[in-house]
């Protein structure tokens, strides 16, 4: 007697057997699937910003950014790991506003020269705080301590990381098209993009906080003159330019 042969298929061969029709499907309802969970995400990154901005970090709760958002606290927990997590997520939404509004400000100004795209970042800083206070308290006033902010290094940290060194990285870039230009005889670049930036955080935070009001000064005013005083130091410099 002739045994039966048999035939063994191949573990893969069953998907490529499945009806186009099927596949379509199954595709669909996945990506529906994932569109469903980004939406929301974006409800509990909705609630919790507008949480933040009313109340603070520090009194804000999950239970308040949850029931804001008409979810569960399980279904947040699936989402973000904490309300440092979720906290985050609106800082780096922050800084990448930030950085684009400044960008913007240069591009459609036109001009050439390096001085003046120096006092456009600055007015452009100071018109992106009074659009955007909330914002500003988010990026400028710590409420975060560094253990928090950079625990375990995790995506998000390192993605605030990257884009606040960006956010000056593009002032720097201004700086150093100035040394090329010969507008700035110095030599390091980077120095004096932080010392810009120090200056006008510290300007708009001491008017944050009414600080200015008691001294007596006009916050235009003031960053105008500290940034032309910045400028004038800068192109009296000794030092040989040297792109850096």
């Amino acid at each position: 007697m002739i045994p039966e042969k048999r035939v063994y298929l191949k573990p893969y061969s069953f998907r490529a057997e499945v009806p186009m029709e099927n596949q379509s499907n199954s595709s669909f309802k996945r990506a529906r699937t994932e569109q469903a969970r980004e939406q929301r995400r974006n409800v509990i990154l909705d609630a919790a910003r507008s949480t933040f901005f009313e109340k603070g970090y520090q009194n804000t709760t999950i239970k308040e950014i949850t029931d804001r958002a008409g979810l569960s606290i399980g279904t947040f927990y699936l989402y973000f790991e904490d309300k440092v997590d979720v906290y985050k997520c609106v800082l780096l939404e922050g800084i990448v506003l930030l950085e684009n509004h400044l960008r913007q400000a240069v591009s459609e100004s036109g001009v050439d020269s390096s001085t003046e795209k120096l006092r456009i970042v600055a007015r452009a800083y100071l018109e992106f705080y009074r659009q955007n206070p909330e914002y500003f308290d988010i990026i400028a006033v710590l409420n975060l301590t560094e253990e928090e902010l950079r625990e375990n290094r995790s995506r998000i940290s390192r993605e605030i990381d990257r884009k606040a060194r960006d956010v000056l990285k593009f002032v720097q870039a201004v700086v150093r098209e100035g040394i090329l230009r010969r507008e700035f005889p110095i030599s390091d670049s980077g120095a004096a993009a932080t010392g810009l930036w120090a200056i006008l955080d510290g300007i708009l935070v001491l008017f944050h906080r009414r600080n200015l009001t008691l001294l007596k000064q006009d916050l235009d005013k003031l960053a105008a003159n500290s940034i032309d005083y910045f400028i004038e130091g800068m192109k009296a410099s000794p030092n040989q330019p040297q792109a850096s």
